[in-house]
Formats: C-alpha cells, structure tokens, sequence
C-alpha cells in the first residue's frame, strides 16, 4: 500500500510511525563525552517506549507529495507538473534549496503514484478537513485515477478529534505527532467510484474557476481572491512596531488552512503598496526578522 500525504511534515511523521513498534523500547540517540583532549560518543541511557500503535507495512511505503494546490493557477496541470514547481518556487524562495528538495520529494512521489496505476497496488490517502491544499490534493488525485481500478481509501482527520477527554484540533496532517497516526486510521474509508467521479469533477469545477486561492469556509471549499487572508493580517497588525515573524505567528494562531510562507507573500504584497513600512532590516538574514509597521499617511 502507498501512504500518501500532502505535506512534508505529515510524510515524516508517517515514516517514523511506520518504522516503530508499539511497545518497543527505543535508544533516544548518541551523547558526546569530553575525556581529556580526546572526544568520545557512547549511548545515551535513556530509552523510551513507542507508545504509538504498530502500522502495517514499512517507511517505504510513505510518499509525500506536497503540490500546495490551494494556491495559484490550476488550469495547465494536465500538461504536466512544471507549473507547481515556480508555485512552490514563489513559497520558498527564502529558504535555500527547500522548493529543489519539495520537487525531487514530488517528483519521486508521482512516479510511484504512477506506478500504482500500472500494479494496481492501493494508495490510502491522509486528510484534514481543515486543509484546502489536502482537500485540494484528493480530488486531484482521484481525478488522476478517474479510469484506474485501483483500489482508493482517505483517512479524513475530523475538525476536531476527542481524546483523553479533551478535544484536539490539527489544522492540516503535519501537526499530528507521528505517534498518533496509527490510531488515526480508524477514520479511514474507501472511496467508492461514485465517490471517485464526484471529486474528481469537483476538480474540475476548481480548475474552470482557476482562482487565485483556495479555502475551507464553513466546511466547503470554495474558490477565493488573493487577497483573502489580508483581513486577518490587518487585524492581528498592532499600532506599534512587530516583527514579520510574530504576525504571522499571531495570524496562524487564529485561522487555519494557510502556510505562513503564503502569509509572508501577502506581508510583501502590503509592504509594496505601502500599507506596510519597513522599520528595520533582517538582523539573522531571516526575511521574518524584518521589523514593519503601519503606513498612516
């Protein structure tokens, strides 16, 4: 089976939850020793138990493919995958190499994806309901595999999820610790051809509308201009000076379903128009640590 996920974080998480047994006691890693001039490194003592459930299959089963399909243009994806990569390029041109390793990820996750087709070997997909880019990314898929017999199930993460008498939110699959993953798949189901045709032309429905952005709204997931989310930057921005950094924490603290690296775009959008100002520069060459503030001319 191919363990699918739309996010990097989820895919690592699955990976890890793949690998471990439940129960199974675990080296937590390597400590270095200073003994005179000489430097040596020996087995922490401490160990823990996997207290996640055991899932069947191995790592290898996990594929991350992370296209950020809420976002940007939609109508060319039929031609290829090459237009996601400047989308994904845009998000993180401030991180050095990080949109390269997103593609190579993809690229090897759309050859197995591929594969399945042709083996017909299932491919369990991980959700949340609070994620467009998921959402987004399972009716893709299933609109991919619109012809194909094989076999499609989807793990939808609820909105909210009880546990140990509390309720719990994950706004997308990469908040969800890598233990939990295995008590998760009771929510999975399969997706009947009915199910398959219906996503898929909702699909279809995103790409003739081929808006800017994509968003959960009460539950539905509906086309949106780019400027959506800039109401809630507004609101979270103080009369006083704030880092780039702590807005967007502020602002991922009351929505969901958004990457700070979009809200860091909008922040540019802002500073371009002059609703923003720049106060003081990066001073860790971190675009987040930029200081700006209120235009009120």
């Amino acid at each position: 089976m191919v363990e699918l996920a739309f996010n990097e974080s989820a895919g690592g998480g699955l990976k890890l939850a793949k690998s471990m047994k439940h129960g199974k006691e675990y080296s937590s890693g390597i400590a270095a020793v200073e003994k005179g001039s000489k430097q040596k490194t020996r087995n922490k003592n401490k160990t823990y138990k996997w207290s996640g459930l055991t899932m069947e299959g191995s790592s290898m089963d996990v594929e991350s493919f992370s296209l950020y399909l809420d976002i940007g243009d939609i109508s060319n994806l039929h031609t290829g995958m090459e237009s996601r990569k400047n989308v994904i390029k845009d998000l993180y041109n401030h991180y050095s190499d990080v949109s390269d390793e997103i593609w190579e990820t993809n690229q090897h996750a759309l050859e197995r994806i591929k594969e399945a087709g042709s083996t017909l070997e299932p491919i369990r997909m991980w959700i949340s309901l609070n994620d467009p880019n998921e959402v987004c990314s399972l009716y893709f898929i299933c609109h991919l595999m619109i012809k194909s017999n094989i076999p499609l199930s989807v793990v939808r993460i609820p909105a909210w999820i009880e546990m140990d008498n509390y309720n719990i939110r994950y706004r997308n699959t990469g908040e969800i610790p890598a233990e939990e993953f295995g008590k998760l798949i009771k929510y999975e189901e399969s997706i009947s051809q009915c199910q398959r045709e219906t996503y898929a032309n909702m699909w279809k429905e995103l790409v003739n509308e081929n808006a800017s952005l994509r968003v959960i709204v009460n539950g539905n997931l509906i086309s949106v201009p780019v400027d959506f989310y800039d109401f809630a930057l507004r609101e979270n921005m103080p009369e006083e000076e704030i880092r780039i950094g702590q807005l967007i924490g502020k602002t991922l603290n009351q929505i969901s379903g958004v990457v700070d690296s979009w809200l860091f775009m909008r922040i540019q959008a802002m500073l371009q128009s002059e609703e923003l100002i720049e106060v003081a520069p990066s001073n860790d060459d971190h675009p987040y640590s930029v200081i700006i503030k209120k235009n009120k001319i």
